[in-house]
């Protein structure tokens, strides 16, 4: 399936070893990555939109944030430990509603999750050039490279990667040059970003 054309209004969740939940079932056919098709649980969805939010300051646009993921909410816990989700039908107003985040994906290259994660590595190289001065400015193909690299690893290692740990992964990147006291500068300056 080249695109994803429909929306499941149910998926079945089950806990990885890993404690990150993972995709058993769907109502509809989904490309599903080759590590396997992660969801983001109610802690980390809202860990992640606070993240992303520190970027609006260098340019980055939450709308797309809002159409990387469908939403979702606990229908039942099945006798086996794994959970029912159920697709969210209207916006939620309430700041501690739990909800699940399912990345869109329309193939390995395209859908709205990808979309995400190319833009976000536009993000943070723009905001380590606007933080750090360097003799020349970071490009994206440093940060693409590295973490290529990390994903053959994991790869040969026979390891998945939960959407998780792929956006932790660009939201704390910096060279490996980098001193700690740099970083903790850098992640510093972030909140300031958000405040312009």
């Amino acid at each position: 399936m080249d695109k994803q054309t429909t929306s499941p209004t149910w998926i079945v969740a089950r806990l990885g070893n890993d404690l990150n939940w993972w995709v058993d079932e769907t109502s509809e056919e989904l490309y599903w990555p080759d590590e396997g098709l992660s969801v983001l649980d109610p802690r980390q969805f809202r860990d992640v939109l606070e993240r992303v939010a520190a970027y609006r300051g260098v340019g980055f646009d939450l709308k797309t944030f809002a159409r990387a993921f469908r939403l979702f909410t606990v229908d039942a816990e099945l006798p086996d430990g794994r959970l029912r989700l159920t697709a969210l039908r209207e916006p939620v107003e309430e700041d501690d509603a739990k909800l699940f985040a399912l990345p869109d994906f329309a193939s390995e290259e395209a859908g709205g999750y990808r979309d995400l994660v190319d833009n976000l590595m536009e993000m943070r190289v723009k905001l380590l050039n606007r933080t750090h001065h360097y003799a020349h400015d970071l490009e994206t193909l440093d940060l693409e490279e590295e973490l290529q690299d990390r994903a053959n690893d994991r790869y040969f290692d026979g390891k998945n990667i939960h959407c998780y740990d792929e956006l932790n992964e660009i939201l704390r990147w910096a060279p490996a040059e980098w001193s700690g006291e740099e970083e903790q500068a850098e992640e510093a300056a972030e909140p300031e970003e958000e405040e312009r």
